[in-house]
């Protein structure tokens, strides 16, 4: 059983993941993530995205509302909607790793003083706890599906390991 973490997700991850059919991972990794109703609805609203239904049925995502308005919407005036409620949902209920992609969210929660962890981060851990038995085949479908991945930091995760 993994170690009780409190984990907050954003959209893209959990899209991208269900694009791969590798959602299951954050279950495994965590046993229990935590997404904001922003990013609830955002990955919910639309049944034919990939990861709604898994979203909208998955007894292992926690959903809980943000109470930090004021924070919110600071950020929000920078970063996304579902990026802005992870960091303050993170903040307010003290957890220990938000789960995001994007550049200028991570710098944001860099300042905000919080660990954080992306989709290929996630597959490398995956990789190293045995749970995907190939890094590259899941890196290539996951460039196959959209996600922007460049030659140079593919060969650098590759080469590590």
């Amino acid at each position: 059983m993994p170690k009780k973490r409190r984990v907050v997700v954003n959209s893209s991850v959990i899209i991208a993941l269900a694009k791969i059919s590798k959602l299951e991972l954050l279950k495994k990794l965590f046993g229990e993530i935590i997404i904001p109703t922003q990013v609830y609805e955002e990955v919910a609203s639309d049944p034919t995205l990939p990861g709604a239904i898994e979203t909208l049925t998955a007894d292992w995502m926690r959903i809980l509302q943000i109470k930090n308005r004021a924070l919110f919407d600071e950020l929000r005036s920078e970063i996304d909607i579902g990026e802005a409620a992870v960091m303050v949902l993170a903040k307010e209920i003290n957890a220990d790793l938000v789960i995001l992609d994007d550049k200028l969210a991570r710098k944001k929660a860099d300042l905000l003083g919080l660990e954080y962890i992306g989709t290929i981060g996630i597959l490398i851990l995956a990789k190293k706890k045995g749970l995907i038995k190939s890094l590259k085949e899941e890196l290539t479908k996951l460039r196959n599906k959209g996600f922007w991945i460049s030659n140079k930091l593919l060969q650098k995760i590759l080469s590590e390991g």
